[in-house]
């Protein structure tokens, strides 16, 4: 069953960049737009986030499946992690 999302929640991702922390652990830097609103006004709102290089192999996994499963247009998709 799919969860129910209200989409005007979601932020927009605007920017990222990404790095080590202390040489061990993958950091990444994401900035969002909050809404449609704070969007178009040029508000964003940067989120640091550090986490192993494992996790960042599954991250970047998973990003390159959501990626290919929004290339192929509309489908269902219920993937919660």
């Amino acid at each position: 069953m799919a969860p129910d999302l209200d989409l005007d929640l979601i932020g927009a991702l605007t920017g990222f960049s990404v790095g080590t922390l202390d040489g061990r652990d993958a950091m990444m830097v994401i900035e969002i737009a909050a809404n449609a609103k704070d969007f178009a006004q040029g508000i964003r709102h940067k989120m640091p986030v550090a986490m192993t290089p494992e996790r960042a192999r599954e991250l970047g996994e998973a990003l390159l499946m959501a990626a290919d499963a929004a290339s192929m247009g509309e489908v269902p998709s219920c993937a919660v992690n």
